[in-house]
């Protein structure tokens, strides 16, 4: 019996293994990034607008990490083989998309578009949903990420009162509004965005509230 062929077997076996701890390893470092990011972020709700700059620049590092970690994911990752692990590390990318489009909303009061996640993150969003050649951020990705913004601004809202800032929810709710309007014209076939997507009216209801509040107390 030719035993070549186990010897073989064991050397695809170790060049799998070799990369499944080179994936985890790259995503174990970008989620404990994103989480710093993440808690570094949450000091906006606490802080006036006019200081937001100031909390989006101190996590301008951790996306220099990210996108790092991101690049080595790319280097491990074929084409041909990119959907076969994309599940692996999709969650962190929603979650340093979601950080994107808070920062963005911070700095500057828009849409985070995909050349904005491009730029911070390193490599294109697919939004043409294209073939994969080369590492990408799907589209989906990107999506999610805009979705967790409305939770962002439901608390910057509430949060904004809080610190005495009575204008910037009427303009949060403007800006959530206009955005909820655009994904009406979407038709979500993944259901995951479809079911995070239907939840997005509890924090419009929320942020419309906090507009209500205000009114009945003459504040605006």
């Amino acid at each position: 019996m030719d035993l070549q062929i186990f010897i073989d077997l064991q050397d695809k076996f170790d060049q799998e293994t070799s990369l499944y701890e080179g994936i985890n390893n790259a995503i174990k470092e970008m989620d404990r990034t994103c989480r710093l990011a993440s808690a570094k972020l949450t000091k906006a709700h606490s802080l006036p607008q006019e200081q937001a700059k100031d909390v989006t620049e101190s996590i301008k590092p951790q996306f220099v990490t990210i996108k790092q970690y991101i690049g080595e994911l790319s280097q491990l990752i074929k084409p041909e083989t990119f959907y076969r692990y994309h599940d692996r590390w999709t969650n962190v990318l929603q979650t340093a998309c979601a950080l994107v489009a808070f920062s963005i909303y911070l700095e500057e009061s828009r849409l985070a578009t995909p050349a904005d996640v491009e730029e911070y993150l390193g490599f294109k969003v697919n939004t043409e949903n294209a073939d994969i050649t080369v590492f990408v951020i799907t589209l989906e990705e990107y999506l999610h990420g805009i979705i967790s913004l409305f939770n962002e601004l439901s608390r910057l809202a509430v949060n904004s009162v809080i610190v005495n800032d009575v204008k910037r929810p009427q303009h949060i709710s403007a800006f959530a509004s206009e955005l909820y309007s655009g994904f009406q014209l979407l038709n979500l076939k993944n259901d995951s965005l479809r079911r995070r997507f239907d939840s997005i009216k509890y924090d419009i209801k929320r942020i419309e509230e906090v507009q209500y509040d205000l009114r009945v107390r003459n504040l605006i």
